[in-house]
């Protein structure tokens, strides 16, 4: 008796064996055929990823001729001093206080010189305007002069100095009449 227990339990272990097995290959099977999934996924992003690499690329080859050409452009503006005398004039105001103004002149590519205008020196103030324009104009008068109001701060610019500008501009065209002045 002793002999047929011992048989009975190892017979009954194998079959309780057989279906952890089966259950065993079932999930393995599961996780490989989920690995194949994660490698298609992953074959996907990889493609997506290279397609984005291209277009930056492209992009950033777009930026570079763009740079090229925009550096271009600034040199020959910055040589355009050679060429031509480009004079800017504006004249700006406070929204708080329009007796108190200030005529920006800017000579080529230096820095806007400031000029105060104000009632009690409006008539000195665009008479140093003029000097500057004038003095630039006589220096070398076979070059081309650009005369030029600038519109800035949204085009905010009393209108009185605007025609106070103009005025400057087209007197300076009647006197220098062997210079080409255009008035922009």
């Amino acid at each position: 008796m002793g002999k047929e227990k011992k048989q009975k339990s190892i017979g009954r272990l194998l079959i309780d064996l057989t279906p952890l097995l089966d259950v065993i290959f079932i999930v393995l099977i599961v996780v490989l055929a989920g690995q194949d999934n994660y490698n298609s996924e992953a074959d996907k992003k990889y493609a997506e990823a290279e397609q984005y690499v291209n277009t930056a690329e492209e992009k950033i080859a777009d930026m570079e001729a763009q740079n090229v050409t925009y550096s271009q452009q600034m040199k020959a503006y910055e040589d355009i001093n050679e060429f031509f005398n480009v004079i800017t004039v504006y004249a700006g105001y406070s929204h708080e206080n329009r007796k108190y103004r200030t005529i920006y002149v800017m000579i080529n590519n230096n820095a806007p010189v400031e000029i105060s205008l104000n009632p009690s020196r409006e008539e000195e103030a665009w008479s140093e305007c003029r000097k500057m324009i004038d003095d630039v104009i006589s220096e070398d008068d076979s070059l081309p002069v650009i005369l030029s109001i600038a519109k800035e701060r949204d085009d905010k610019m009393l209108y009185r100095d605007e025609e106070s500008i103009l005025k400057i501009f087209n007197d300076f065209r009647n006197k220098y009449t062997k210079t080409n002045i255009i008035i922009k």
